[in-house]
């Protein structure tokens, strides 16, 4: 599996999940930056845990910067919706390989006017 495809398999967890995905693949100082929020890894999972979810998603135009062996920076175009609600944005992940996996040390997203 390319590292691509190894990144947009963790993206498509935590795109599915409530908080537990979260909890599992980011790492303990890991940093989430929303619209408005910046959170660590437990707030954001918690936030998680009480949204709905999407009803659907899509990832769009993947972009792997390989930093070093151990590091990685994915960034996408991000469609989803819920309901009559659409929310598009562009977003970007950095990645770190700790043991055998990769983890998620920061997130960050950009709204698109929409």
């Amino acid at each position: 599996m390319s590292l691509v495809e190894q990144l947009l398999e963790i993206e498509e967890q935590l795109a599915a999940g409530p908080g537990e995905p979260y909890r599992r693949c980011l790492a303990d100082d890991a940093v989430v930056i929303v619209p408005g929020s910046i959170m660590n890894r437990e707030e954001c999972a918690a936030a998680m845990d009480q949204s709905p979810g999407w009803d659907s998603w899509e990832i769009e135009d993947p972009r792997v910067i390989t930093i070093d062996a151990d590091s990685a920076i994915l960034s996408y175009r991000w469609r989803s919706s819920r309901g009559d609600q659409s929310y598009e944005a562009v977003m970007s992940t950095v990645y770190t390989r700790r043991g055998d996996g990769w983890w998620v040390v920061l997130h960050q997203q950009t709204p698109q006017p929409g």
